[in-house]
């Protein structure tokens, strides 16, 4: 009797386990067959532009699938009879019975048409990714897209127009070239720094020209060439002679005296609560090294992008009824209680007037800059376009706002002695495409006719 009541009870609690069983086995398989049964397509698409390759291409590609996962993606390019596979991937499924795929993938394919025997013209790039579904008889889902594309191996043809003869260290001037199709970039590099170029439309059809500048220690150069890099990625370099003239150095000693750090420490500190807690002459230090060099940073950064368009016309214009006090590229000496402490360069020419006077523009521009930096106090920066730019700083006031369009008669602000200033002036910079250059090439009408304007 009590062996019976067991089979009775064991037999309900068997039918119970089988039924969990059960209900689990269809639990697992639906959301199994949910999952992996899907019919989502997987997504494919190109993060760069391939309208046009030339000799050597790289194509980025990015799959993604959410669901199953990735499978397989193949890559081919066809031309004509020609079907070339370019990449064939499959991926590694991971998971407890290795059922899913990665979710998302870029592949980096190089493309050479020589290689690849592909000839110049019309072709299409074929993509085909598979996912890890178990749908279409275990293949999964399929998206396939193509591509139309041109097959351009035949760099543009570059011809010098006319340069420099000579330049000095510091020194400016006009790099004019014809080029023989479409670009995407061209421009003159000089020992590796580029100078952007610009169409001369007015001259012709596929005429260009680039300001070039060259830094105040240059020695030699090493470099100087035109390039320009077609629609294909095709480079062509078209290399130029000038002849350097031998840098003329000057020198300057300025002595740091304690009314000067007294009257200047407490603005800096201002601006710069993260100054050293030293010695004032240690703060002055890092003003002239660290704050100095983060702010030609940032002014070569407001440079780094102009207008392509000429704002200016004619001789550039200085500060009226002024005479020079400091001049470009003088090699300075600090001296702190007759200790010699610093060595820096002025990248500009200082110019005295009454104080408060009245600055104007020096030529047509945008204003690009208007506020406070460092060493240089109150500053504006105007662009005029073409990489070319002018600084004006250390004003007691600003009376212009960044987007103001000026010309030689926009006064845009006061001269002072706000940032490292002792006394009231103008600082006043020249830089082609954020490199400081001499000023007084720009002032001098005949050297600007000879060397740029006629050109332009």
């Amino acid at each position: 009797m009590e062996s019976l009541k067991r089979t009775q009870t064991v037999r309900p609690l068997t039918s119970i386990v089988l039924l969990v069983m059960v209900v689990v086995i269809l639990i697992v398989g639906g959301i199994v067959l949910f999952r992996f049964y899907e019919r989502e397509h997987p997504q494919l698409s190109l993060l760069n532009e391939v309208s046009r390759v030339g000799l050597v291409k790289s194509i980025e590609l990015v799959l993604s699938d959410k669901k199953s996962g990735l499978r397989d993606v193949t890559v081919r390019l066809v031309q004509g009879s020609r079907d070339v596979t370019i990449l064939e991937r499959s991926y590694e499924r991971s998971g407890l019975f290795k059922q899913s795929g990665p979710s998302r993938v870029i592949e980096e394919i190089p493309f050479e048409a020589k290689k690849l025997k592909l000839k110049d013209g019309s072709a299409e790039l074929v993509i085909t990714v598979h996912d890890s579904a178990w749908c279409s008889w275990w293949r999964g889902n399929t998206t396939e897209r193509s591509y139309p594309l041109v097959i351009d191996t035949v760099p543009p043809l570059v011809q010098l127009i006319d340069s420099p003869r000579y330049v000095n260290p510091g020194g400016a001037g006009l790099v004019t070239y014809k080029i023989s199709e479409e670009v995407g970039r061209h421009g003159v590099s000089i020992n590796g720094f580029v100078h952007p170029g610009f169409p001369l439309t007015r001259k012709g059809e596929g005429i260009y020209g680039a300001l070039i500048g060259l830094e105040y220690n240059t020695l030699s150069l090493d470099q100087a060439q035109i390039f320009a890099v077609d629609l294909a990625g095709n480079e062509s370099v078209r290399p130029f002679g000038m002849i350097l003239r031998k840098p003329q150095i000057k020198e300057d000693l300025i002595t740091i005296s304690e009314g000067f750090l007294n009257l200047k420490l407490p603005e800096f500190r201002h601006y710069y609560p993260d100054l050293g807690a030293g010695e004032p002459v240690d703060q002055y230090l890092e003003i002239n090294q660290r704050v100095r060099k983060e702010n030609n940073e940032e002014i070569r950064k407001v440079c780094a992008k102009s207008r392509p368009d000429q704002l200016w016309q004619g001789t550039f214009k200085r500060l009226a009824r002024s005479s020079r006090r400091a001049g470009y590229a003088e090699a300075r000496t600090y001296y702190y209680q007759d200790k010699e402490i610093d060595h820096q360069v002025h990248l500009g020419i200082d110019l005295a007037s009454t104080k408060n006077a009245e600055v104007a523009a020096a030529n047509g521009g945008e204003v690009v800059f208007a506020g406070y930096l460092g060493i240089y106090g109150n500053m504006v920066i105007i662009d005029h376009g073409l990489g070319l730019f002018t600084l004006y700083s250390h004003l007691s006031q600003i009376v212009s706002q960044v987007g103001d369009m000026v010309n030689q008669e926009t006064v845009i602000g006061l001269t002072g002695m706000s940032g490292m200033a002792g006394g009231d002036h103008l600082h006043f910079s020249v830089l082609i495409n954020g490199i400081f250059v001499n000023p007084l090439e720009w002032w001098d009408a005949q050297w600007l006719e000879l060397h740029i304007m006629s050109a332009l």
